[in-house]
């Protein structure tokens, strides 16, 4: 019983003596680093890449798979709806608040001639 005593006096002396220990200087010595000095290497560079790389062959495979789901749509005979395109153009221009485009009609692109719609 005795060493296990003298083991657990050992560890608390230990413990108080790390406890009481003196601060380190709050702002530390270390030399700061400046702004050029800090970048993520080659690692950093590496781990972008591959990241764009298979982004991109992501958005590949997806515009591949959408045609060839449209296109077997087609052959099948199943209605299939057009794209919407939107032209470019000023905000507010052939629209009557200045808002999204509304879908009336023929006349979604907005070219009714007179302007706006609150005439």
């Amino acid at each position: 019983m005795s060493a296990l005593h003298a083991a657990a006096r050992a560890v608390t002396e230990v413990s108080l003596r790390v406890g009481t220990a003196a601060p380190s200087p709050s702002p530390s010595p270390v030399r700061q680093l400046e702004d050029y000095e800090v970048s993520p290497g080659i690692a950093g560079f590496v781990a972008t890449f591959a990241l764009v790389l298979v982004a991109i062959l992501l958005f590949l495979s997806l515009t591949r798979h959408l045609r060839r789901t449209t296109h077997n749509a087609q052959v099948q005979g199943l209605p299939v709806a057009e794209p919407r395109r939107v032209r470019p153009g000023r905000p507010g221009e052939g629209r009557g608040d200045g808002g999204p485009a509304a879908s009336t009609g023929d006349d979604a692109g907005g070219s009714d001639g007179g302007g706006g719609g609150g005439e």
